[in-house]
């Protein structure tokens, strides 16, 4: 019987090649488009998972309540307090730490010079206490010498060719030689842990200054990870290290907490951290997208097969009259929609693996997609078991319904009900899409505003360029590097600052002192060190008072303060002139910036303390003149191999930075424009059954309306209306949901667009200008047909 049905289901799909196409292909489609967005959110929300005790390793969480008003929450903690946990906390069955370099390290291999960002200074215990394989060495004895080092397979291809060639090899990281004694393979895509570079901190400490340093309780250097003894309380825990504090920091002021590893990749809220973090709101939008694309391409699917359902009636109709049961009719139709769903899979599947590098591209992600994956199976599973379900039931149900005398009376076959059903699954589709429509709108609307909002400082032409660690105390040569710069005439002008001005995360409390201030009001402010010849670069806008000048030697104390200092300090006026002691220097208020961005977007400006202090300054700016911009580059670089001959040249425009701080949002929005477009294209082969069926049903009354004198453009309009109406039912549904689901992800930002109607408008007239094309495809088609055709078999 099996057999039979299958045969049936392959002459059908011969007989209507472009109905079958339609289904199978909008289902693979859909399915494709599902299945990448799952992998991605699979991704997200596995994140760490995958290590064997994950279950048991929480990294230590330290808050520090500044003031009553304040408090800053620190990923990083003493490198001592892991020690004494080890020793004193009965609970703690193991630990292990990582610190990353403060700027990428300089290695050298041979004659060749690279810059490496992805480096981690850990533990020894490290490869023990995390899930990492090894393809050369022992974790047991990689960090046996303080200058042993741990390579990624693809960073050893790319120092070195291939693995087994690294081992035993020297290399030189800044003034250090170190000894290759281990490759691992490339952590997964869900791993916090993407360091390429791993050294022992035994490296680290082997430098008296740093030892002394980091063995302070009072410096926040490390990421600090606690593995558990089974059946652990984790508050008890907390409380047992925020006791370590009170007893060996004399701190009353620092709680420390323990934060699951799984929690990691989502956490918020931190001062500082070195590990990448995601958006939980954004996953949870692009799943229920993933998940509605799926949805989409199940009712195109019931669409397009209810839509042929008449052409099989008499099929139903003859083999009821000679003994079918319903049953075995349902079974034959629930057997054509598996196999369609099964061809679909296949294309699914080919589809995934061409796809699937691009998307890795795009996302700089690595998403494997191999079935013996627990995960990828599920999606796979889930996935086609819920397109079965959708896409299988109701037309079977539909089509083994029909009775026998009806169908050979040539009754009408699909009544209101169905017909009301059918619409209502359009209304459906394309709420779904115009509500994605105008997300798409919306997210790159926001974008566009960030762009092209004021940031307070001018970055056209401006690029940076970071001093090596060791580099950027040598203040001769600094200077020097500045002078020779400043000589060039393809260089508009030369500054440095302490951190870069686009992503300043210097946040300093307790360093400030003036006149009427409370004695328990320490707020956070940030500190960026400047020079006099940083206005004019950056054209920052000067409300009162003046710049700092090189000619005024007591303005090394001074400072400025931006707008949002002001209020935060709760300063009279005059601000300009009053005495303020900023770091232990006693100086005064010289002068009041307008406030500008040094963060993203997603955070609110903050209370600013700009001041003079060379010692401090790193990072360097060049603005380059708008017409020599190659030259000054290919000039900057020479100056700088001349200088820093064992340092690699690197630079950045400042728009590329500014860019990068909003790269999760521009890929939301290309990824949210994608699948907007996959979701309209498959509502509308939906639609597109739809309209078929109407012109199907219709046949006879459109050959009479043209026999009595109706035109194609009335015709056209009068099976179009149906559909314009559908749209517009959509529409008003789909307006408020959108508004609701962009009003939570706008809420992320500090500085937002504001969503006009204008943008609901936009989406909704793109909804309908595409309706209208795929529905007049079919309604020019019938009115333009001959009437005599559809009248003969009256």
């Amino acid at each position: 019987m099996l057999k039979n049905h299958i045969k049936i289901t392959f002459r059908n799909l011969w007989r209507n090649k472009m109905y079958s196409g339609l289904n199978i292909g909008g289902l693979a489609l859909g399915m494709t488009a599902s299945i990448l967005l799952l992998l991605w959110v699979q991704n997200e929300l596995r994140f760490d998972a995958y290590h064997q005790r994950a279950d048991r390793i929480y990294r230590v969480t330290n808050t520090l309540q500044i003031s009553p008003q304040d408090s800053w929450v620190w990923s990083n903690s003493p490198l001592v307090l892991g020690d004494f946990a080890q020793k004193q906390i009965p609970e703690v069955e193991k630990v292990a730490r990582f610190q990353k370099p403060w700027s990428p390290l300089v290695v050298r291999i041979n004659h060749e010079l690279f810059k490496e960002p992805n480096a981690a200074y850990v533990d020894s215990t490290w490869f023990e206490f995390f899930d990492y394989q090894f393809v050369m060495g022992s974790p047991k004895v990689v960090f046996k010498d303080y200058n042993s080092i741990v390579l990624t397979q693809s960073k050893a291809k790319t120092f070195f060719g291939d693995a087994a060639s690294a081992i035993g090899q020297t290399i030189r990281l800044d003034s250090t030689d170190y000894v290759v004694k281990g490759i691992v393979r490339d952590n997964p895509a869900q791993s916090s842990f993407q360091f390429d570079l791993m050294l022992p901190i035994a490296a680290l400490l082997k430098n008296p200054g740093n030892a002394a340093n980091d063995r302070q309780w009072g410096n926040f250097n490390y990421q600090l990870f606690l593995q558990l003894v089974p059946g652990s309380s984790t508050k008890a825990v907390g409380a047992k290290l925020t006791k370590l504090f009170r007893t060996y920091k004399k701190d009353t002021h620092t709680i420390a907490s323990l934060l699951p590893l799984t929690d990691i990749h989502f956490a918020k809220g931190f001062q500082r951290d070195e590990l990448a973090s995601g958006n939980e709101r954004t996953t949870q939008i692009l799943g229920i997208v993933g998940l509605l694309i799926l949805i989409i391409a199940c009712i195109n699917y019931v669409n397009l097969s209810t839509a042929r359902a008449s052409t099989r009636s008499k099929e139903v109709g003859v083999k009821k009259l000679i003994g079918a049961e319903r049953g075995r009719l349902f079974g034959q139709f629930l057997t054509e929609s598996l196999v369609f769903t099964l061809l679909a899979l296949g294309l699914t599947l080919a589809l995934v693996e061409l796809l699937l590098p691009f998307f890795n591209d795009f996302t700089k992600k690595h998403f494997v997609f191999t079935l013996s994956d627990p995960g990828v199976a599920g999606i796979l599973l889930g996935t086609m078991l819920v397109t079965i379900f959708l896409s299988g039931i109701y037309p079977a149900l539909l089509l083994s319904s029909f009775q026998p005398i009806q169908v050979l009376k040539g009754n009408q076959l699909l009544g209101t009900k169905t017909t009301h059903f059918r619409k209502a699954l359009v209304v459906l589709q394309f709420t779904i899409s115009i509500t994605l429509i105008i997300g798409t709108l919306g997210i790159f609307k926001q974008l566009h505003f960030i762009q092209t909002h004021d940031p307070g400082y001018s970055r056209e032409g401006v690029f940076s360029l970071e001093l090596p660690s060791d580099e950027f105390r040598n203040r001769k040569d600094r200077e020097a590097f500045k002078t020779q710069l400043r000589t060039l005439t393809s260089i508009d002008g030369v500054t440095a600052t302490s951190l870069p001005l686009e992503n300043n995360p210097n946040s300093m409390s307790g360093s400030l002192q003036w006149k009427g201030k409370a004695e328990d009001f320490n707020p956070t402010v940030s500190a960026l060190s400047v020079e006099p010849e940083f206005q004019p670069i950056f054209n920052l806008k000067l409300l009162e008072g003046r710049w700092f000048s090189h000619a005024v030697r007591m303005d090394t104390a001074n400072v400025i303060l931006n707008e949002k200092a002001v209020k935060t300090l709760g300063l009279k006026p005059p601000y300009v002139g009053q005495s303020i002691t900023f770091n232990g220097r006693d100086g005064q208020i010289i002068g009041i910036v307008k406030d500008f961005h040094f963060r993203n977007f997603h955070e609110a400006i903050a209370p600013a303390v700009l001041f003079y202090d060379l010692s401090w300054q790193r990072t360097f700016y060049v603005k380059a003149s708008l017409t020599n911009t190659s030259r000054a580059l290919a000039e900057t670089e020479k100056i700088w191999k001349r200088l820093y001959p064992d340092q690699p040249f690197g630079y950045h425009f400042m728009e590329e930075s500014f860019q990068r701080l909003h790269e999760q949002e521009q890929q939301t929005g290309i990824l949210f424009n994608l699948f907007a477009t996959i979701a309209i294209l498959i509502s509308c082969l939906g639609l597109f059954g739809l309209a078929t069926y109407t012109v199907e049903v219709r046949t006879k009354e459109i050959g009479i309306r043209k026999v009595l004198g109706a035109s194609v453009f009335h015709i056209s309009s009068l099976i179009s209306k149906d559909f314009v109406v559908l749209v517009l039912i959509a529409f008003a549904m789909a307006s408020p949901l959108a508004w609701y689901a962009l009003d939570r992800w706008l809420e992320g930002f500090a500085y937002r667009a504001s969503l006009g109607g204008l943008t609901f408008g936009i989406g909704g007239l793109i909804a309908l200008v595409i309706a209208l094309v795929t529905v007049s495809t079919q309604a020019i088609r019938a009115a333009n047909a001959d009437p005599v055709k559809s009248l003969k078999s009256e």
